[in-house]
C-alpha cells in the first residue's frame, strides 16, 4: 500500500519536521534527540542501520537526557545477565514529575543497575536469547505465536461499532480512538459508496519489528515474546512521546490530563476525584495488570502514552470465553475483523484468508519494514484517495473524532492550556 489517508508523514515525506515539532514541543524532553532517534529507528526497519549501531549512537545522549538507557536494542550489544532486582515503580503520587522518576532511576550505579525485566523477554526468563539475526534479536521463529488480525475491507461498512466497542471496553478519553475507521474515496467529489468498498479499521499494527520500542528510554513500550503483542507499561512510561513520532501509523495517543471517557465526561465525577482516585474509579471493569504483573490494560493515566492493546486484559484473564477475543471483533456486525494467532493455520485469521483467496491482501506501509501483524484483504486506498464522510459519524455516536479538538475544548473550559 502506498499511503493511507491521514497517515502521518514519515522522515522522507513533506511535513515530517512539522509533525515532530508539533508532537514533541509540548513535552519537557529533547525534541531534536527524539527526531533523530525516530529517523534512525525507521532506518533499522529499512535495514540501513543495525540495532547495535543504533544503540551505540544514542547511548550517551539518552543517558544525559533521561539518566537511564533501557532501550531494547541494548540486547544487540550484550546478552542479558542474571535477573536483578526490579526497578522502583513510578510513585503513586502522580504529582511528582516523570523527570524526577528518571533521576531516581539514573542514580543507580552501573554495578547495581536494575534491569527493566520483561520488556524484551516478558516471560521473565533469564536465559540468553535464542539465535536470531546478526544483532542477536529474534526476528522470526517459525510457528511461534503471533497475535494479529485479518481485516476485510470488502466487508467493512464504516458503521464505527468497532470504535464504539473499543472505547466502552477500555474507557479511553474523548477523541482517543485506539480503533479508528478511515473512510475514503478515489474520487474526492463522489458521495459515500453504498457498496461500502471504501473504509477500513486501523488499530495498532503490533509490528514484528516495532520501531516505537527502539526509541523508548525506559522500555515502557515493549513487545511480548510469548504472543508478539506491543504494549505500554503505564508505571514506567514517562510521556516523552518518542514512540509516537517513531511510529509510522499514527496510532498513539498521549493522555493529556485526567482520563475523560465520554460516559463520564459530563457527569461531574472527575471534578470531585483526586487523580489517583479517578484512575482507580474509572469504571474499567478488568484487571489492569498483565500476567507478568505489569500495568498495561485499559486507558492510560495522565501523562502517559496509550494505544490499542489487543484487549490484553482479555488475553491474560484466564477465562476461555475472553481469551482470543477483542471488543472490536465481537462488535463488528459484518464479520470484517478476525483476531487470533496469525501463524496458526487453524485460527480465525488464517481461516479467513483461506475463505477469501480472490481478494487482494496487504500490510499497511509495508515498505517501512516494521512488518505489521494486521493483514488487510479487499479494496485498498491509493495515494490519490481522499477521506470522506461515511454513513455514520463519531459525533452521532456520542464520541469526538479528533483528539486535539477535545483537548482544546477541555482546557478552555477548565481555564488551562496544554503547553
Amino acid at each position: 500500500m502506498e499511503q493511507l489517508p491521514e497517515t502521518p508523514p514519515g522522515p522522507d515525506d513533506p511535513g515530517w519536521d512539522e509533525r515532530v515539532a508539533g508532537t514533541l514541543e509540548e513535552v519537557d524532553f529533547d525534541t531534536d534527540l527524539g527526531k533523530r532517534m525516530a529517523e534512525d529507528a525507521f532506518r533499522i526497519a529499512d535495514g540501513e542501520l543495525s540495532k547495535a549501531e543504533f544503540h551505540e549512537r544514542y547511548t550517551d545522549a539518552v543517558e544525559a537526557e533521561f539518566g537511564v538507557d533501557e532501550r531494547p536494542t541494548k540486547s544487540a550489544l550484550e546478552t542479558r545477565g542474571p535477573e536483578r532486582d526490579p526497578l522502583p515503580k513510578v510513585p503513586d503520587d502522580r504529582e511528582q514529575t516523570r523527570r524526577n522518576v528518571l533521576k531516581a532511576l539514573g542514580g543507580v550505579t552501573a554495578a547495581g543497575a536494575a534491569s527493566l525485566a520483561g520488556c524484551v523477554d516478558d516471560t521473565g526468563d533469564s536465559d540468553p536469547p535464542a539465535q536470531g539475526d546478526d544483532d542477536g534479536i529474534i526476528d522470526d521463529i517459525p510457528h511461534e505465536t503471533q497475535l494479529g488480525m485479518v481485516i476485510d475491507t470488502d466487508r467493512c461498512i464504516a458503521c464505527l461499532q468497532c470504535s464504539e466497542a473499543c472505547k466502552q471496553e477500555n474507557k479511553t478519553s474523548q477523541g482517543a480512538h485506539w480503533t479508528y475507521v478511515f473512510r475514503w474515496s478515489q474520487d474526492p467529489e463522489a458521495d459515500y459508496d453504498d457498496e461500502h468498498d471504501d473504509s477500513m479499521t486501523r488499530p495498532c499494527q503490533h509490528c514484528t519489528d516495532p520501531s516505537c520500542t527502539y526509541v523508548c528510554p525506559t522500555e515502557a513500550r515493549f513487545k511480548r515474546d510469548d504472543d508478539g503483542v506491543v504494549l505500554t507499561d503505564y508505571d514506567l512510561c514517562i510521556g516523552c512521546r518518542y514512540c509516537q513520532v517513531a511510529c509510522p501509523y499514527g496510532v498513539n495517543y498521549f493522555q493529556w490530563g485526567e482520563p475523560d471517557p465520554p460516559e463520564m465526561a459530563d457527569d461531574g465525577i472527575r471534578d470531585s476525584l483526586h487523580k489517583e482516585e479517578a484512575f482507580e474509579n474509572d469504571h474499567f471493569e478488568h484487571d489492569r495488570t498483565s500476567r507478568n504483573d505489569r500495568t498495561v490494560a485499559g486507558h492510560p493515566p495522565e501523562g502517559v502514552m496509550g494505544k490499542c492493546t489487543f484487549c490484553v486484559h482479555r488475553q491474560d484473564s484466564g477465562d476461555p470465553d475472553l481469551e482470543g477475543t477483542t471488543a472490536c471483533e465481537q462488535a463488528c456486525p459484518v464479520d470484517a475483523i478476525h483476531f487470533g494467532d496469525i501463524n496458526n493455520p487453524n485460527d480465525d485469521p488464517q481461516q479467513h484468508l483461506e475463505e477469501r483467496p480472490d481478494l487482494d491482501r496487504t500490510q499497511l506501509l509495508e515498505e517501512t519494514g516494521n512488518d505489521p501483524n494486521i493483514i488487510y484483504v479487499g479494496p485498498q486506498p491509493s495515494r490519490n484517495a481522499q477521506p470522506v464522510q461515511g454513513p455514520q459519524s463519531y459525533e452521532n455516536l456520542g464520541m469526538t473524532e479528533h483528539r486535539r479538538e477535545a483537548i482544546d475544548d477541555r482546557f478552555t473550559q477548565e481555564g488551562e492550556t496544554d503547553d
